[in-house]
């Protein structure tokens, strides 16, 4: 007698189921209209002024200095400066004699080769078109390989570190 009763109870439910799922989605699909869509702007179309055409305004305000010092708690003396109207023009300072930059393209990894029995690991590098085999710690033409790494090496050329990626 039990199943029967658990039948009738389960077919209730689905139809319950049933029921709500209709009403979700009649209210998603039926009620909607197109005004729905629509935006509305309560803002009017004003013309906006370019901005390439804006000046700024010249700035009018004056800073008050007459207050005392925070750190000593005397009053702040105020130096007054000769007003000249001519404009100073100080000279640039001539630019210093800089290394040239290090052209990093010149070092390219290939690769790397694990020995499985000492399990020494030598990267695959091409400087200057010229390929070669190193160890942590190899030079060749002036490049210093410091660490192998999976995907990466770490070099060092004219006293600069870079990773240099396959």
């Amino acid at each position: 007698m039990q199943e029967g009763k658990n039948k009738t109870t389960t077919y209730l439910l689905i139809c319950a189921v049933a029921v709500v799922w209709g009403i979700v989605l009649y209210k998603i699909f039926a009620k909607t209209t197109e005004e729905d869509y629509t935006i509305k702007s309560g803002i009017s179309k004003v013309p906006h002024e370019p901005y390439d055409q804006y000046m700024p305004k010249k700035d009018t305000v004056k800073l008050s200095l007459n207050y005392r010092d925070p750190f000593l708690g005397t009053p702040a003396t105020v130096e007054k400066k000769a007003e000249d109207n001519s404009k100073v023009i100080k000279p640039i300072p001539a630019p210093q004699n800089l290394p040239p930059p290090i052209d990093w393209n010149i070092v390219k990894y290939a690769g790397r080769i694990i020995n499985p029995v000492s399990k020494k690991t030598v990267s695959i590098i091409t400087v200057n078109g010229e390929e070669r085999m190193m160890s942590e710690g190899d030079v060749f033409h002036g490049v210093k390989l410091l660490k192998n790494k999976k995907d990466s090496i770490l070099i060092s050329l004219q006293g600069k570190q870079k990773h240099i990626k396959q």
